[in-house]
């Protein structure tokens, strides 16, 4: 049992709809025999030629980046693989001059003997680590000039 309400909002609907088909047919008749001209049509195909072009080289830019940044992260990460794998091996030499020398010290038959044997040790073991830091420095600076000429060129790169 259609209301008096439902019956007036019906009738409303109808009018409103009514009323907005004429605007729409009246456009769609204006429109319909409106041409767009050659001139626009040019204007906005160079444009999303423009900013296809645009896009792929800010594409070209982007994945350049990646890639720099990607050989950077390798040569910073090589570097310090290098620096920790010298520091094991350091550690290592000095452990084994250290048991050779136990071994030589339980051969010493005097005191003084003992002694030659501790201060050989000593110049032979300094004489070693300070050879040690000399190439871990070299190493060192060798990483940070290989970055920074690496970070420089990435910058350039995506600056262009």
């Amino acid at each position: 049992m259609e209301t008096e309400m439902t019956r007036k909002t019906n009738a409303a609907q109808t009018q409103t709809a009514a009323y907005f088909d004429q605007f729409r047919q009246a456009f769609e008749g204006l429109y319909g025999k409106m041409d767009v001209p050659a001139a626009a049509r040019d204007f906005a195909q160079r444009g999303a030629v423009s900013v296809k072009e645009h896009a792929e080289q800010a594409h070209l830019g982007a994945r350049d980046a990646v890639a720099s940044a990607e050989k950077l992260a390798e040569t910073f990460v090589g570097h310090s693989v290098n620096a920790a794998r010298d520091v094991v091996e350091a550690g290592f030499a000095n452990l084994q001059h250290a048991l050779a020398t136990a071994e030589k010290l339980t051969g010493a038959k005097s005191v003084g003997e003992t002694l030659e044997i501790q201060a050989e040790f000593l110049r032979e073991n300094t004489k070693a680590n300070v050879e040690r830091f000399r190439a871990a420095g070299e190493a060192a600076g060798k990483a940070a000039s290989d970055s920074a000429a690496q970070f420089r060129a990435g910058i350039a790169k995506v600056a262009a």
